[in-house]
């Protein structure tokens, strides 16, 4: 039943969600034009940079160590104190290197930008995908995007500039760590422990899935770093609203997910007999949203950009269509990620990560160099394609070191069988 409850949860009260970020996304582009648009995307990809130790792959190593039954009360106090550790070092950075390397104006707005810092400490994600009470999560999600999109059509179309979008985009994050940091601190107290010492024991137990991903940002924000660099601001625009209706669509595939997260860690970790047929029906879940996604931003590629962004963003059409390569092949990546997170393989997560950020910044130089804008949409096609290889390899190591067959994951036989033992049980 909690399935159920979490997949509802997930796709129905996040496709609410999507679709107010899919009213509020042509007004903001349309008003700021590509380039306005391209300069807020940027000072985005700078913030999270700075950044880059407050949200340290937490999501992953709060609901590992959370689903193997450990004192949410403990975990939550330890993650939280790193990252407030961190918030100061980041700071002290960000205020004195920032000041010399941007122009005043941007620096200025960096600095607002970087509230959500804040915002990002206190959204414990992981203890309700752990509890299996997603919709704690979906629910704030939509109660940040309620009053986001508020201030966009009340306040925004009369005010529009990218320092006004700035800061309604840091109240947005701020309304959602508060609906999801409320309801736990009422029931449960939480021990802040700055010490340099223990926060370094939880650092290393953490720092492998953190760097694992920083890698994956890094994956997809240094494109919009390096288009920015090597071609400009009016380029990034162009980018960033295909990948901006990539990631929306995206977010059907991260539904499913994180409802299946918490079952799929179980089945791995359990080691029953027909826990394999069971993992093999997730993945070919995976696989159809994948492929039904696809289709969809492939064949409706130009209406979606006309629709949403208007002529001035005719280019971005041609980037879409290589997208539904990526969203064909990234569902198989997140499904592989956590069979190799299950098994407590973060070294493993690690190496694949940073292999697809270095494929990210490789395939940037060589095609933006190449094909300019158009170069944008085929970078993280190739990117994926690369990583199933990788991640593909690693799998297969640790069935071999965890005595199962991987074949049976990938067996139709297998996925046909489940489901048919589900329909059994459910007449």
């Amino acid at each position: 039943m909690k399935l159920i409850i979490n997949f509802i949860s997930k796709i129905g009260v996040d496709s609410v969600s999507r679709l107010i970020g899919f009213l509020t996304l042509p007004v903001i582009t349309r008003a700021l034009g590509p380039e306005g648009y391209g300069l807020y995307s940027y000072l985005f990809v700078i913030v999270s940079y700075f950044g880059f130790f407050i949200d340290f792959g937490y999501l992953n190593y709060g609901t590992n160590k959370l689903c193997d039954k450990a004192d949410s009360r403990t975990v939550i106090g330890r993650i939280i104190s790193l990252q407030l550790l961190t918030l100061i070092f980041t700071y002290c950075v960000l205020i004195i290197a920032g000041y010399f390397i941007f122009e005043f104006d941007k620096y200025i707005l960096i600095l607002i930008f970087s509230v959500t810092y804040i915002s990002q400490i206190f959204a414990i994600r992981y203890y309700y995908l752990a509890n299996n009470k997603l919709y704690y999560n979906s629910i704030s999600e939509l109660a940040g995007q309620i009053v986001y999109a508020c201030l966009i059509f009340l306040v925004f179309v009369k005010l529009h500039s990218v320092t006004v979008l700035i800061i309604f985009s840091v109240i947005q994050t701020l309304v959602t760590s508060v609906f999801l940091f409320i309801p736990y601190i009422k029931r449960n107290s939480i021990k802040i422990n700055l010490n340099l010492k223990d926060n370094l024991r939880t650092l290393k137990e953490a720092y492998k899935l953190g760097l694992a991903s920083k890698a994956e940002g890094i994956t997809s924000s240094f494109i919009i770093l390096s288009t920015g660099i090597i071609l400009n601001e009016h380029a990034v625009g162009l980018y960033n609203a295909s990948n901006k209706i990539y990631l929306i669509l995206l977010t059907v595939v991260q539904g499913v997910s994180y409802t299946f997260m918490p079952l799929l860690l179980r089945y791995a970790k359990k080691k029953e007999p027909g826990s394999i047929k069971k993992i093999s029906l997730i993945f070919y879940s995976y696989v159809l949203i994948g492929i039904l996604l696809s289709l969809f931003t492939f064949l409706f590629s130009e209406k979606i950009i006309l629709l949403m962004f208007g002529e001035k963003f005719t280019e971005s059409v041609s980037i879409l269509r290589n997208f539904s390569i990526t969203i064909l092949l990234w569902p198989v990546v997140m499904f592989i990620s956590l069979i190799i997170l299950a098994y407590n393989r973060y070294n493993y997560i690690l190496i694949i990560s940073v292999s697809s950020m270095l494929l990210s910044v490789i395939f940037s130089l060589i095609l933006l160099n190449i094909y300019g804008v158009f170069g944008t949409g085929l970078i993280l096609p190739f990117v994926a394609a690369g990583t199933i290889i990788i991640s593909f390899y690693y799998l297969s190591k640790i069935s071999a070191e965890e005595n199962f067959r991987i074949q049976e994951i990938y067996s139709l036989r297998s996925a046909f069988s489940e489901l048919r033992s589900l329909i059994h049980k459910n007449k």
